[in-house]
């Protein structure tokens, strides 16, 4: 329950985000400019290469009796090509922006000669001779409307690479040149003698109209988000009507026209009664697709419908679970700022949804958790996989508080994020858990390493001789039990030395215990430090020590055992000289612990009962 009454907040509305997003343009659109571009070029060339090498059908890029494009046109239609795909793939358009100006100030001359009648004759200066030959009788001068259309090009596309605000006048003079190519093209294919009475001004090349529409095609294409191009490649039903009707628009007429002039031509049928077919097919053609369309509008606009209810059903869900529940649930910007807060907040941070609107993102985390914080959004943006962030926040009250969030993308029909979407939930009381449940592991792994450490003592305790700090006899017993094991595993050899101080019950008796206890600990220290590193040292008992020597054989049991004894017989003792007596023995195979100790306990009474302070060492089997 909450500790204090909670206030009644109107909730922040939730941002609205549309069912039926408008879908990006397609990918392969930022690839038609380059492709018209590069159509263009390769028309332009055909016709220089056909007046380079006196090639008329190249000229014409057909009959040779048709009109042939002027190579100034083949140049200005080249220029148009190379500013088309400098905007296209040049990240600085100050180069795009100096060909389009030269294209401009070219066409605008040619324009200008042709209309006023100037004779500058700039698009003579070129194969000048050999326009004079041309066969279609024609003065192959650049048309006025040719040199109009580059001019309305090349503004067009210095509006669009500047990224003007006046793009629909842009696409309106591309379409005014689609058109006036288009209808080049067909007054070609119709064989339409009229368009040559028309004047002049007409007399474009077919050449000079392909590479025109090509050029006007790639510059549509060049802002696919925007304007004309948006609305025709849209998923909305603008998208959808545009590309269903205006293939039928264009090609349907085109069609029916040119069969129906044919059969006029061939005295099939009247004109007027083929002007009545046209309409009719016009007619019955455009109503079906028509009621085709609007079937698939309909269909569209309750597949809306549904969606829009369904979402509104959602959005209650929502608001019922943001409103009720204790988690605190917000939508953000792509920046982290909250767009929603539901009204949990202020049980969780004091803060009501319109203060937490108001304030900048990550505002209320902790300074020391904030950088974490944006790295945790970086990586959410990026499309990485992340986990619950749990981070400190600051309570309106000045406390901090421990909260745990987990973020979401929201994204759009197209895979884009749009929004986050975050639920976060108070877990101070869970992390004091955690403290104290950490406290108290720390608290029991320091009493586990100190019981360990009190054992390891214990043992090493059990296994020492109180006195000497040697081994004890318990230890010297598995030492010569694991010396045993290994020996049989690897066949290899070692040797037993027994030790004991000659007279030391007299010496006891003459000079007390506790000198002989001193003697005993020096003994120990001589030895110890006579000895190698890998053999092993032990009291045996009373005055008797043992060693356990690995690699080593009878010989150099003896050598070891009379090192040791002159070490200890040439020692600076304080009562009187000590000195020991030796048994050694080595380990034969099969030979058992017990066997090998009474051998060097045997070799050991020997050297006592030869006299004392010499090394015996125990018969071989």
């Amino acid at each position: 329950m909450d500790s204090h009454p909670r206030r009644s907040t109107a909730p922040i509305p939730l941002p609205a985000i549309s069912v039926h997003a408008t879908q990006a343009a397609p990918r392969r659109l930022l690839f038609a400019p380059r492709v018209f571009a590069g159509a263009t070029l390769g028309v332009a060339v055909i016709v220089l290469c056909g007046w380079l090498f006196d090639v008329p059908t190249l000229r014409t890029i057909g009959s040779a009796d048709q009109a042939a494009t002027n190579p100034t046109a083949a140049i200005l239609l080249a220029l148009g090509a190379i500013a088309l795909w400098l905007a296209a793939t040049d990240k600085d358009d100050r180069a795009t922006r100096i060909v389009c100006l030269g294209l401009f100030g070219i066409s605008m001359i040619c324009f200008v000669d042709a209309v006023g009648g100037y004779a500058i004759g700039i698009d003579q200066l070129l194969f000048g001779s050999a326009m004079q030959s041309t066969r279609d009788g024609r003065t192959n001068h650049i048309a006025p409307v040719t040199a109009a259309a580059l001019v309305f090009f090349a503004v067009a596309l210095l509006v669009i690479v500047r990224k003007s605000t006046r793009l629909a006048w842009a696409q309106a003079a591309l379409l005014a040149n689609l058109v006036l190519s288009g209808t080049v093209l067909l007054a070609f294919v119709y064989h339409a003698g009229w368009f040559d009475a028309v004047g002049s001004a007409t007399r474009m090349a077919r050449p000079t109209a392909f590479g025109l529409i090509f050029l006007t095609l790639g510059a549509l294409a060049m802002r696919p988000g925007e304007g004309l191009t948006l609305v025709v490649t849209s998923a909305g039903p603008g998208g959808a009507l545009a590309r269903r009707l205006l293939p039928a628009g264009v090609l349907v007429p085109v069609l029916l026209g040119g069969i129906l002039l044919k059969m006029v031509r061939a005295d099939l049928v009247k004109a007027d009664l083929a002007i009545m077919l046209f309409v009719i097919a016009s007619m019955l053609t455009f109503t079906a697709l028509i009621g085709w369309n609007a079937t698939q509008v309909h269909e569209s606009h309750e597949e809306r419908a549904h969606a829009e209810e369904a979402l509104r059903d959602s959005e209650v869900r929502f608001r019922l679970l943001a409103e009720n529940g204790s988690d605190v649930v917000s939508l953000h910007d792509l920046d982290a700022r909250a767009l929603y807060v539901s009204p949990s907040c202020e049980r969780v941070f004091g803060f009501t949804p319109e203060e937490l609107v108001r304030m900048r993102p990550f505002a209320i985390v902790h300074p020391e958790d904030r950088s974490r914080a944006a790295a945790h959004h970086e990586a959410l943006l990026r499309g990485e996989p992340v986990t619950a962030l749990t981070c400190r926040h600051l309570h309106k009250s000045g406390r901090h508080v421990w909260v745990e969030t987990s973020w979401r993308p929201i994204l759009n029909r197209t895979g884009k994020i749009v929004r986050l979407q975050a639920a976060s939930r108070d877990v101070t009381e869970r992390r004091e858990y955690e403290r104290q449940l950490e406290e108290a592991h720390a608290k029991l792994r320091a009493q586990q390493d100190h019981l360990m450490d009190a054992n390891s003592r214990l043992e090493a305790l059990a296994s020492l001789d109180s006195l000497t700090g040697l081994k004890n006899r318990r230890a010297f017993e598995e030492r010569l039990q694991e010396e045993i094991s290994r020996a049989r595993r690897s066949k290899e050899c070692f040797a037993l030395l027994l030790l004991d101080i000659d007279h030391f019950k007299n010496f006891n008796d003459s000079f007390g215990h506790p000198r002989g206890d001193d003697v005993l600990k020096s003994v120990s220290r001589v030895l110890s430090r006579s000895v190698r590193d890998a053999d092993f040292i032990a009291r045996h008992g009373g005055e008797e020590f043992a060693i356990i020597l690995p690699d080593t054989d009878r010989d150099a049991a003896k050598l070891m055992g009379e090192r040791l004894r002159v070490a200890i017989e040439e020692n600076a003792w304080d009562a009187r000289p000590i000195t020991i007596s030796v048994g050694a023995a080595a380990w034969l195979d099969g030979a058992s612990a017990e066997s090998l100790i009474d051998q060097a306990d045997r070799a050991l009474y020997r050297s006592k009962q030869a006299g004392r302070n010499i090394v015996t060492l125990a018969d071989a089997a």
